[in-house]
């Protein structure tokens, strides 16, 4: 950049919408988040809990089942990925493709997460 060639300045307008879109999705996306790490606590708890039962009686140890670990850890993680995504996404982005971005991101993260919190009870038919 030459001294004739003035420097281009964006004014606040715009940045302070983003970062207002940006908080009000990072508490969205935290808010899923806690949900689902509540799943996850609840789950495994109900199948120790079925499996104390089980080993109790007499040959229940057959039927013991084994908490769906994987489908619970990536219930957690569908949020904060779609989040980052989406950051990523519009970090230079006008403020109407980063509120157009964090809808699409936040549909999307909101369906997989409801498909894993009632595909992981659904798992464990006790």
């Amino acid at each position: 950049m030459t001294a004739a060639t003035p420097a281009a300045r964006r004014s606040p307008g715009p940045i302070v919408g983003r970062v207002a879109v940006w908080v009000v999705f990072a508490v969205l996306f935290a808010y899923m988040t806690v949900q689902a790490v509540g799943n996850l606590t609840q789950i495994s708890q109900r199948v120790d809990e079925f499996n104390a039962f089980l080993a109790t009686t007499s040959g229940g140890e057959s039927l013991q089942a084994s908490t769906p670990w994987l489908w619970l850890v990536l219930d957690i993680l569908i949020a904060p990925v779609a989040f980052v995504a989406a950051l990523v996404i519009t970090r230079r982005a006008r403020l109407t493709v980063t509120v157009a971005v964090f809808v699409l991101a936040f549909a999307a993260a909101g369906a997989l997460w409801l498909d894993l919190q009632l595909f992981v009870p659904s798992l464990l038919q006790f």
